[in-house]
């Protein structure tokens, strides 16, 4: 029988290593999903995974509501995710881009596409694109709030989804048809 999460939390508090790698083998197949969504390559998706759950263990303790765990942790993997974009890019050289006009057409153009080419299509993207496109479109970010996780403006932060946007239409377009 499954613990429930309340008491896979605990034991894993308690550094129950059975429970760890409960908690791991539970979450990791879908997270893994979202790092690869922010990665270039499966290596670097796996060190955001690996980088991300040490973050879980470690911030366990500061999990207020059990029934939350499921977002939590993939709230720490987008921040995780985050910070290696930022640790590998200098975010200021693409803060001088132009703004312009996003349309909100993104499930028109996705629709009906099958996900893993929506998949490599995304990770093709140029990086600054990419992470634009993972926290507007995916992720459902304000541009204000992904503005802030990327320490870039909010105008870069639209001209980049903009640009993601046409790219993945530009790509997309032979399955649309």
């Amino acid at each position: 029988m499954k613990p429930d999460e309340a008491t896979l939390v605990e034991a894993c508090l308690r550094h129950d290593q059975k429970a760890c790698r409960q908690l791991y083998d539970s979450y990791a197949p879908l997270m893994f999903g979202i790092c690869m969504r922010y990665a270039r390559s499966r290596q670097a998706a796996e060190d955001i995974l690996h980088e991300g759950f040490i973050k879980v263990f470690e911030n366990l303790g500061k999990l207020r509501d059990t029934s939350q765990l499921a977002s939590w942790i993939r709230s720490l993997m987008v921040h995780t995710a985050v910070s290696a974009y930022r640790r590998e890019h200098n975010v200021e050289a693409l803060s001088d881009l132009t703004d312009e006009s996003v349309s909100s057409d993104a499930d028109e153009i996705y629709g009906n596409i099958d996900i893993e080419v929506i998949m490599r299509a995304v990770q093709q993207l140029p990086t600054a694109y990419r992470m634009a496109f993972n926290l507007c479109d995916v992720e459902e970010y304000s541009f204000a709030e992904a503005s802030e996780k990327l320490g870039i403006r909010e105008s870069t932060v639209r001209s980049n989804l903009c640009r993601a946007r046409r790219i993945l239409a530009e790509k997309l377009a032979d399955y649309t048809e």
